[in-house]
């Protein structure tokens, strides 16, 4: 089995860095880059996460991100347990109620006998009844639907976010409306560099909030979490997520 933890730990001792100068550079504390190297992953903050911080302290390393991030993958598949098997459907022929059918069968041959004695009684002579035109159907007048009101334009509840790495890199995954949204980035925001989003709610992780700056509707946007979290973003500003 490729081991994740001690591969990292020798690839960064053979460099002569400690912790503290694989924190300074990559942006991630140097608490999750020990979880990693010890491969204690339940002690990071969520599989998406564990990932990305993987992912980047390889390739600060010089090492195979790709390969890495797969036995991460294979190993969380291990882990989880089997779905359990669908249920067989079983069918049954309905029961026959003979009693049932037996006065099914009697009121079949009442209803022949009456048929036929109905003929025999009428004769050779054919029966005529006039013919009666059917009547036009009265007119009916259908009120016209009232017209259908305008929709409302939702941009005045949109929430327009603009994040800033302005201390340092930052890692960020960004979801339009909750954890499960659509996936609006995923990646590693430089020192330096700005996104923008337009939405009703965002759903964002953030690996080193401390690094960011953002403006919320053209206001300055406070109150971001002090460690790696999850928060909702909406007009009226951040909550817990």
């Amino acid at each position: 089995m490729f081991e994740i933890g001690s591969t990292l730990r020798e690839a960064r001792t053979r460099q002569g860095l400690e912790l503290h100068d694989a924190q300074r550079a990559t942006r991630i504390r140097a608490k999750y880059l020990a979880a990693l190297e010890e491969e204690q992953f339940d002690q990071l903050p969520g599989e998406v996460c564990a990932k990305a911080f993987l992912r980047t302290y390889a390739d600060f390393l010089g090492l195979d991100s790709a390969r890495f991030v797969a036995e991460f993958d294979s190993r969380l598949a291990a882990s989880r347990p089997a779905p359990p098997p669908p249920p067989q459907r079983t069918f049954r022929l309905p029961s026959l109620d003979l009693r049932a059918a037996a006065l099914v069968s009697i009121a079949a041959l009442v209803a022949s006998a009456g048929v036929l004695a109905w003929r025999l009684d009428g004769g050779p002579e054919e029966q005529t009844r006039p013919v009666v035109s059917p009547r036009p159907p009265a007119a009916t007048t259908t009120a016209g639907a009232p017209p259908a009101k305008p929709g409302r334009d939702g941009t005045s509840a949109l929430a327009r976010l603009v994040v800033t790495a302005s201390r340092g890199d930052c890692w960020l995954f960004v979801r339009a409306g909750s954890r499960d949204g659509r996936v609006l980035y995923e990646g590693m925001l430089r020192e330096g560099d700005s996104l923008r989003f337009a939405r009703t709610r965002l759903w964002v992780r953030m690996g080193a909030p401390w690094n960011l700056e953002a403006r919320l509707n053209g206001g300055a946007l406070r109150g971001f979490p002090a460690d790696t979290g999850n928060v909702f973003i909406t007009r009226a500003g951040v909550r817990p997520a």
